[in-house]
């Protein structure tokens, strides 16, 4: 099984967790249910659930898909072992924010890069995949 992680800002925020929370009941089920099926996904990712981008820039991100009744996306990489580090998540109005996002999680991968606590495991609700801690590289 992968684990989930998630960057976590240096004042110690976690914006994907800040995000999560600002998400309707049915947007949070359906981006919690796509992150137990990467967790448990044992083969690659496919769309439509998970885009990979293949421009040379960003070739180290992904894409995770989700629609309720916005198109909610999160912007993630994979580490070493496979496991899935979420980076930055918004909901897609215009392809500008695409490219936003890309530009942003660039920055939050050099930041982890240099500082291995910049990432946290992934609360799933009811702990059914970890628990919140931190992660040590």
């Amino acid at each position: 099984m992968k684990k989930i992680y998630l960057y976590k800002a240096p004042d110690g925020s976690a914006p994907f967790l800040e995000f999560m929370a600002t998400l309707d009941e049915k947007a949070k089920n359906k981006l919690e249910y796509a992150l137990k099926s990467m967790a448990i996904s044992q083969g690659r990712f496919t769309e439509p659930l998970v885009k990979h981008f293949s421009i040379e820039r960003y070739r180290q991100l992904y894409e995770l898909r989700e629609k309720a009744r916005v198109l909610v996306r999160v912007i993630f990489a994979l580490d070493g072992g496979g496991n899935v580090i979420l980076l930055y998540p918004f909901i897609k109005r215009h392809k500008r924010n695409t490219n936003q996002a890309l530009e942003i999680s660039l920055a939050m991968l050099e930041e982890i890069g240099q500082n291995p606590h910049a990432v946290m495991e992934y609360p799933f609700q009811g702990g059914a995949c970890g628990n919140q801690r931190e992660v040590i590289n």
